[in-house]
């Protein structure tokens, strides 16, 4: 829903605009109150945004209080079927996890996690894959890094369909006439080679994790009960944190706006990497144009996609993985950025050889 903001070309808004990211950059870092609230600080920092861009109108407000509400029903949703047959369902890992060693255990399942987000969609396959580490017994590190690399995973291979998340839909509603002609498979064809070999390679250190692991610690599973308070304290505070990226979302374009459209797609992907902060369909919005070439598509997708895990509020999967494994945003960029950096080099240098 456009929203009627002050136009981007006022210097003093962009500045304004600027200071609110950089704090919603450097504070979850500095403060630990804020890296324990932080839907709560994402709240404030969005509707300051909001308000420094002129974004407030009570068709906004509805909006943002209704967009959050399909990712939280899923994730309670989930949350219930898990608590409630979890005996079931984890008879079957066990049996998976007994038959493999770890390490291919895990890579597998990253792997299916990432190449299926696109379908079940990222939700469901963050929660997958933070129910299952919530009772394998792994350490903490190990823990981490596996959820990173899976969430990354989830995050691309959500590219491949107009299901998964707004980004697609957004980018196949953009390319729908001529010269493009997007279909549903639109986003498979074009990104389905460029996707799946980072993946596997996500899927592999992954399982690499896990073999670290599982010569220290043996791997057990064991069910685990869950309060209903939990379950709805959780969704509340999922609920919240989408809220949040909305108003972030919507109060930060006016700077996207005038700061990274027009660009060329090597400079287009480097710029994407305010995808941690701003969600990866505005960006898409802003960006796609029905003329784009193929060649500025690719760059473009690929830098949202790479980018978009480096930080906990970057992404949906991020933010419902570490919500429920009780990750904090310190830890969480500890293994998240270097990875994303990695990611992202070598997709440059790729795409720099190919394109």
């Amino acid at each position: 829903m456009e929203q009627t903001l002050i136009p981007a070309t006022a210097w003093w808004v962009n500045v304004l605009l600027g200071i609110i990211g950089l704090n919603l950059l450097v504070w979850p870092f500095l403060s630990r109150w804020v890296e324990s609230h932080l839907e709560i600080f994402l709240l404030i920092i969005g509707a300051a945004a909001v308000t420094v861009s002129g974004g407030w109108s009570v068709d906004f407000i509805y909006q943002t209080l209704q967009y959050p509400v399909n990712v939280a029903f899923i994730v309670l949703v989930v949350s219930l079927i898990f608590n409630n047959y979890s005996r079931y369902i984890f008879r079957i890992l066990f049996a998976f996890f007994k038959e493999l060693e770890p390490r291919y255990s895990f890579a597998i399942l990253i792997f299916l996690l990432g190449m299926t987000s696109s379908l079940v969609s990222v939700t469901v396959a963050a929660l997958v894959l933070a129910e299952v580490l919530k009772v394998v017994n792994l350490e903490k590190e190990a823990t981490l890094r596996i959820t990173v690399f899976a969430c990354y995973a989830i995050g691309l291979g959500a590219v491949l369909s107009p299901l998964a998340e707004p980004m697609g839909l957004v980018i196949n509603s953009a390319l729908a006439g001529p010269p493009h002609y997007a279909d549903f498979f639109f986003l498979l064809r074009n990104f389905f080679w460029w996707i799946t070999p980072a993946i596997v390679l996500l899927a592999v250190a992954a399982g690499y994790t896990a073999r670290n692991a599982g010569s220290t610690v043996q791997m057990q599973i064991q069910e685990d009960k869950e309060t209903y308070a939990s379950m709805m304290r959780r969704t509340w505070h999922i609920y919240l944190f989408v809220a949040a990226l909305n108003l972030i979302s919507t109060g930060l374009r006016p700077l996207a706006q005038s700061t990274i459209t027009h660009l060329s797609g090597k400079i287009l992907f480097f710029a994407n990497a305010v995808s941690v902060i701003i969600d990866n369909a505005t960006l898409a919005a802003i960006e796609i144009v029905p003329t784009i070439s193929h060649r500025n598509l690719i760059y473009m997708v690929i830098g949202l996609a790479a980018f978009g895990s480096m930080l906990v509020q970057g992404n949906l999967p991020n933010i419902v993985a570490a919500e429920k494994l009780g990750i904090k945003s310190r830890e969480w960029a500890r293994i998240a950025v270097p990875t994303g950096l990695v990611l992202m080099l070598g997709y440059f240098i790729v795409l720099a050889i190919l394109l």
